[in-house]
């Protein structure tokens, strides 16, 4: 399976239904969460993303943010979950083993992004951190940037978004310290911002599905 879709990646079909999974991916986005919100930003060139990861829409958001920067952008999956769902490898998916391919990659110059944490759990503090993704950003001389990201229901019908992109690490610098604190610092971002308010310094990347009183708010502006 594997050899078969890295042959249709560079062909028609390919690119077709590459294109065609990501307008499910982005359909699914604008349907299920009312917005997504960004802070901070990527440097150029190649880049080792780390992320926490509690949601199910973790996997679509590194998909976002290269769409975003217009990067190439290849999560790395584990197998099981790509044998499970091998069209994956068309939104950019890679098996998590296949360290050369992704050092290929960054070598062109694209985005490798990972969970670090190995699993997704509840929402909370980020747990003990795997050491490939800093392994890999030294091993490709790229930066590696920490992203916090959360995705809550706060004062809306639908769930929201935030990613906080973080400062890129030096070679040896603390992985695990800073997404920690950059987490730290998003969930207090929420915490004292009103729920139905972004929180300072983030802007609005992709506008998503309005709550129900939004959608007739202009109709009952109309009544007498």
């Amino acid at each position: 399976m594997r050899d078969l879709f890295d042959r249709l990646k560079g062909r028609p079909t390919g690119k077709a239904l590459r294109f065609f999974v990501g307008a499910l991916l982005f359909l699914s986005l604008k349907r299920s969460l009312r917005g997504v919100y960004l802070r901070g930003e990527a440097p150029g060139g190649p880049l080792v993303l780390a992320l926490n990861h509690h949601s199910f829409f973790d996997g679509h958001l590194v998909w976002l943010l290269g769409r975003l920067y217009r990067r190439p952008v290849s999560l790395l999956v584990a197998e099981e979950n790509l044998r499970n769902f091998p069209v994956l490898k068309l939104a950019g998916a890679l098996e998590a083993g296949r360290v050369r391919e992704a050092l290929r990659r960054l070598g062109r110059g694209e985005w490798v992004a990972l969970f670090p944490e190995g699993a997704m759990a509840y929402p909370g503090a980020l747990r003990p951190l795997r050491r490939g993704a800093g392994w890999l950003a030294g091993k490709a001389g790229a930066p590696l940037l920490p992203v916090a990201l959360r995705v809550v229901l706060r004062g809306y019908e639908h769930p929201e978004a935030f990613l906080l992109m973080g400062k890129p690490l030096l070679p040896g610098e603390d992985l695990e310290g800073a997404l920690g604190e950059l987490l730290g610092d998003l969930d207090a971002l929420l915490a004292k911002t009103h729920p139905r308010e972004v929180p300072e310094g983030f802007r609005e990347v992709l506008r998503g599905r309005r709550s129900l009183e939004e959608r007739i708010r202009p109709l009952v502006r109309l009544l007498p």
